[in-house]
């Protein structure tokens, strides 16, 4: 009986061990891994210039918390899309991809629209997630202070489904990595980006 008692503690420690070993655990992506199927599906803002963000459209100047997004336009959605979502993405450290910050993280955009103009990201025709900071929904400018040029891509992923795990509203819960698992549910159909540099000079 003893044994048996001592037997039924070791498997439950074991057992608490590895749960709380894979709770600690975070899934990584490498966005930069994803390919376009579909080279005619296209992602364009008239914020960016030979591939550089005008001036204009930096450090948007902060309103209860919110920021003035970027105007975005698209065209030629894959055939048997059914959701579109849309992620704005940085690695404050060039040279180490585990660390990464998101500016716009938007879901359950209706196929048939194909442009988001400058101002209205968060429209009630779809979903937003939270700023950078995770301090409120809205979109982050970027605002580069260190040396160098910085590296920002904004993708969008034509989809199957929205993603049922994604909530019906906007949520300052839905980080980058929340919205991610949640398109990794469905069927990624095509994805497009567009990448631009901002410098501090």
């Amino acid at each position: 009986m003893k044994n048996i008692l001592v037997g039924i503690i070791i498997t439950l420690i074991l057992f608490l061990g590895n749960s709380c070993n894979t709770k600690k655990e975070a899934t990584f992506y490498n966005y930069d891994d994803f390919e376009t199927i579909n080279t005619d599906f296209k992602l364009e803002s008239k914020a960016v210039v030979n591939g550089k963000l005008l001036d204009d459209f930096k450090c948007e100047k902060k309103i209860n918390d919110v920021e003035n997004s970027i105007p975005l336009s698209w065209s030629n959605v894959p055939e048997g899309t059914n959701s579109l979502a849309i992620v704005m993405y940085h690695y404050p450290k060039k040279d180490d991809k585990t660390e990464i910050n998101s500016y716009l993280l938007l879901w359950d955009i209706n196929p048939s629209v194909s442009e988001i103009p400058y101002k209205m990201a968060n429209n009630p025709n779809w979903f937003m997630g939270s700023n950078k900071d995770g301090t409120a929904v809205s979109y982050t400018s970027p605002c580069s202070h260190g040396p160098g040029e910085h590296k920002y891509t904004i993708a969008l992923f034509a989809l199957s489904e929205t993603p049922k795990s994604l909530p019906k509203s906007n949520s300052v819960d839905v980080d980058l990595e929340t919205l991610m698992n949640a398109i990794s549910e469905v069927t990624v159909i095509d994805r497009t980006t567009l990448t631009f540099t901002d410098s501090n000079k």
